[in-house]
């Protein structure tokens, strides 16, 4: 039987929007189920657990309402000694908490006006509320839960969800999703963008939760990537023509373009390599929201993602790249 927990105060109006109804329908409620009924048999040697994260708005939108703009909620199932229990929290930011206090939304959101946004500046800590809803990654014994437009990174206990707060490690620029954990050194590979140069960071936190590695990553102009890959030696980044324009920037307007005359660039680099070590590669002009695997054969790194021509729905290609 589920026992609710806490329920969160929320000013939620009603509303026909797609996603804020059927299986998008907003959930104020933080609840504990310690013994679910199981259908079938669980195997008594299976122990762990299982997390996924979602957007969960708790206040009206300031402006036009965007599935990324809901806070972040952990939803966990634990399965041990053939049993199964779930909770799920809301992540405690402190954009979250802020608005609690308030009583109303305090940051516009993806598509929204930053002019109309009660906090200035750029993305995460600007006008863009860090709702640490995007990625949720295991790391060095706990759960590491992020935000696509560089938040800060917050640490969330694998045990019972409590929010256990801001990463220390995580640099100014904030960290982006999606970091990339390497299972067998335990080594966690992120980067970061922002609107001033270099434009973009890349670093490594070790096994033991410390900030190993960290340089710049120089860019041409500010970029809007979203993913990164790793294989066992290398770590890939990119820039594509997918990307808010500088003027556009210094006139408080991020609006995504696609630029039709530039083609795609990776960069490939040692895990610890720093930024004068970086190998640009050319491709075909497109975007790669996310990447499905990277490996390496002799030397080439081979890197696999989705291949968007508008960028829109396409197909899939494979990138090779030769590293020696």
């Amino acid at each position: 039987m589920a026992k609710l927990v806490n329920r969160v105060s929320a000013t939620l109006s009603e509303t026909d929007h797609p996603y804020l109804n059927g299986a998008w329908t907003p959930n104020f409620a933080e609840y504990d189920a310690d013994d679910m009924e199981v259908i079938g048999e669980i195997p008594a040697d299976i122990a762990g657990i299982y997390v996924r994260n979602t957007e969960n708005p708790v206040h009206d939108a300031i402006g036009k309402y965007h599935p990324f703009d809901g806070d972040g909620m952990l939803h966990m199932l634990r399965l041990k000694d053939g049993k199964a229990s779930y909770k799920n929290r809301f992540i405690r930011t402190r954009g979250f908490e802020a608005e609690q206090e308030a009583g109303e939304a305090l940051w516009i959101g993806f598509t929204g006006n930053p002019k109309k946004s009660r906090r200035k500046g750029w993305g995460a800590h600007g006008y863009i509320k860090d709702s640490s809803s995007t990625d949720i990654v295991v790391h060095a014994g706990q759960l590491l839960s992020t935000f696509w437009q560089c938040g800060e990174g917050y640490r969330v206990s694998a045990e019972n969800l409590d929010t256990l707060g801001i990463e220390g490690w995580v640099p100014l620029d904030g960290i982006s999703a999606h970091p990339k954990v390497d299972l067998k050194t335990g080594e966690m590979m992120f980067f970061n963008y922002s609107t001033h140069a270099p434009y973009m960071h890349y670093g490594v936190v070790g096994a033991d939760n410390r900030l190993k590695h960290y340089t710049p990553i120089e860019l041409p102009a500010p970029r809007l990537p979203h993913d990164m890959a790793i294989s066992p030696n290398y770590s890939v980044l990119n820039d594509f023509p997918l990307y808010w324009p500088k003027e556009l920037i210094d006139q408080g307007v991020y609006v995504p373009q696609y630029d039709q005359t530039r083609p795609s660039r990776f960069a490939v680099l040692p895990r610890y390599g720093n930024g004068d070590e970086v190998k640009w590669f050319e491709a075909e002009r497109t975007y790669v929201l996310h990447f499905t695997n990277c490996y390496e054969e002799g030397d080439d790194v081979v890197l696999d993602g989705y291949f968007q021509k508008n960028p829109g729905p396409s197909r899939c290609r494979r990138c090779r790249t030769r590293t020696s």
